[in-house]
């Protein structure tokens, strides 16, 4: 079998997880209030608690207008023009650096961003990660309201969580959802850029114009970056299907940026390879694979760390500097360990053959 089948067996596999919540009752009924009463008390404790968590990030958040030109054809040739956007962002400091989206920002020629309060600024790209679809942008101004930010670590299956941003113009929209799953990997736009990864999956109502645009919990701090919505799947329209990247991953790529111009990254696309993968690609190929736990490559990016070491697609990278390796997230958080820098020492599976690379970020 020729490499190249040997490369097309492997596919990224996205398992969806469901998540259940259960509530222990008191074995002390008569102690409680009557089923319709403790649910008119819960549903006023939940009212409250959106009310209140909407308060504490919504001056936050921003409508970001972005103005682009683009090349249209016509009878006298190409002409140039006008377009306009809109998308969402969240304040995250008191010097005016704004988290959005990465496609929200793309090709920008003039950024325009709008607050709750009325006031409006002229906005700059202080950088951007297209592999994780976050641009951090910057606008200058006094008393900004700063978003109270949350641990996305901590997330669970199941809790509420608020959306808020600028659907089709509809300033400053609130929809509210349950988080649906964590650590989703998601493909967008072209099928030769990376999925996004570490996705929390949330049912709240995401529309364009929310991109960018914050995943709020229900004690007021943002959790989350909402960046895509799933539309249909296999040709069947799909409902409550939004995306976030979580707030610890958007801070950290914001972190770096701010400090080195843009964040550390392999420059590798692939997957998690799981037992049911691997025993598909044994008997697809008929090639050995010794291990069923790993990161997979697919496609390695040109001028990148990866591609200087000379890492292939079919790779199986089962270990770095020392640690297992058993998912692409375990893979990110080692080069997010190693740093501008650092050096990976990676053992990985070759086609049969195990063998160790070293890469430097």
């Amino acid at each position: 079998m020729s490499r190249r089948q040997w490369i097309g067996i492997l596919a990224v596999v996205v398992v969806f997880a469901a998540g259940v919540v259960t509530v222990r009752q008191s074995d002390r009924q008569e102690a409680l209030p009557r089923g319709s009463e403790i649910s008119q008390i819960g549903e006023a404790v939940v009212e409250q608690a959106l009310v209140r968590a909407v308060r504490s990030v919504g001056d936050s958040v921003v409508k970001i207008a972005v103005t682009e030109s683009v090349q249209i054809a016509s009878l006298f040739g190409p002409v140039v023009t006008e377009t306009y956007g809109l998308g969402s962002g969240v304040i995250i400091d008191s010097k005016g650096h704004i988290l959005t989206n990465y496609h929200v920002v793309r090709d920008a020629k003039q950024i325009d961003v709008f607050l709750p309060d009325g006031r409006g600024f002229p906005g700059s790209v202080v950088g951007t990660d297209p592999q994780s679809d976050l641009a951090v942008i910057r606008i200058e101004g006094s008393d900004l309201p700063v978003a109270p930010l949350g641990d996305s670590r901590r997330l669970r299956v199941g809790q509420q969580v608020i959306a808020i941003g600028n659907p089709f113009g509809f300033d400053y929209s609130v929809t509210t959802g349950v988080i649906s799953a964590l650590g989703r990997e998601l493909a967008v736009g072209s099928s030769e850029g990376p999925p996004l990864q570490n996705l929390i999956q949330t049912d709240a109502a995401i529309n364009p114009g929310n991109s960018g645009g914050p995943l709020v919990d229900l004690s007021g701090r943002v959790i989350g970056i909402n960046t895509a919505v799933v539309r249909q799947v296999a040709g069947v329209e799909a409902q409550g299907l939004g995306f976030s990247i979580p707030i610890t991953d958007a801070m950290e790529t914001m972190q770096q940026i701010l400090r080195y111009g843009r964040p550390v990254r392999l420059g590798a696309v692939g997957g998690t390879l799981t037992p049911s993968l691997a025993q598909a690609i044994r008997r697809n190929t008929g090639q050995p694979l010794p291990t069923e736990h790993g990161a997979f490559i697919t496609r390695v990016l040109p001028d990148t760390p990866a591609d200087r070491a000379g890492l292939q697609p079919a790779d199986v990278i089962v270990a770095a500097n020392a640690r297992q390796i058993t998912s692409m997230e375990d893979l990110a958080e080692a080069v997010r360990t190693a740093g501008f820098g650092g050096t990976l020492i990676l053992r990985l599976w070759r086609v049969g053959e195990l063998m160790d690379m070293r890469v430097h970020l």
